[in-house]
């Protein structure tokens, strides 16, 4: 009898222990689960975090590239040589002047020769005309501190001599030298490149000519 009770209790007892080992296992895989979960949503959460701050970064300097922070402040004057005794296939624009000014909302532009590129294209050359010899394109201030940082407020003039554009600063090589010219009934473009904004494009169409200088807007 005795040894009956004591099977009996045995079994109860080994019953009990597996229960109480299956609950503690149970418990680890659901901690395990729960840990891996938690990880996993950090990962996606920081990804997500990291994505937003990207796209936000892009769209950002898309609109600061978007936007031109050149902007013209005035008229385009332009000077003509063979003006007089003539015919107007025959007259030849040798300068352009026009003044520059920074838009609002945008920051200080470095215009100096190493980081603005300026380029001129006709219907016959296209060249680059800051820096090639150093008198082809000149930037003076009018009003601001004189330095090479266009701040908001203050103005360049900007001249352009094309006199003094060598023959072999253009592509293709100027053979003839009035084709480097711009003549009356023809299209030029100067594009201006900073180094950060949109390009500022002047394009322009030179009607018929009778005067020395005129304005060309």
């Amino acid at each position: 009898m005795n040894s009956k009770v004591t099977v009996t209790q045995c079994m109860i007892n080994k019953q009990g222990k597996r229960r109480g080992m299956t609950g503690i296992e149970t418990a680890i895989i659901l901690v395990a689960f729960v840990i891996t979960a938690a990880a996993f949503a950090f990962v996606i959460l920081n990804m997500g975090f990291i994505t937003a701050e990207k796209a936000q970064s892009v769209i950002a300097t898309g609109m600061s590239e978007a936007t031109s922070s050149l902007l013209i402040d005035n008229s385009v004057v332009a000077n003509f040589a063979n003006v007089t005794g003539g015919s107007q296939s025959d007259i030849c624009m040798t300068k352009l002047t026009f003044y520059l000014k920074l838009s609002q909302g945008h920051s200080p532009i470095d215009i100096s020769d190493g980081r603005l590129v300026a380029t001129f294209t006709n219907e016959r050359h296209h060249g680059e005309l800051y820096n090639v010899n150093g008198t082809i394109m000149t930037m003076t201030c009018v009003n601001g501190d004189g330095d090479t940082l266009m701040e908001v407020g203050e103005k360049y003039r900007v001249d352009i001599d094309f006199t003094e554009i060598p023959n072999d600063g253009v592509d293709p090589v100027v053979v003839n030298r009035t084709d480097l010219y711009v003549h009356s009934y023809e299209t030029f473009r100067v594009e201006l490149r900073p180094s950060q904004g949109s390009v500022l494009s002047i394009s322009r169409e030179v009607p018929a000519v009778y005067v020395a200088v005129m304005s060309i807007d």
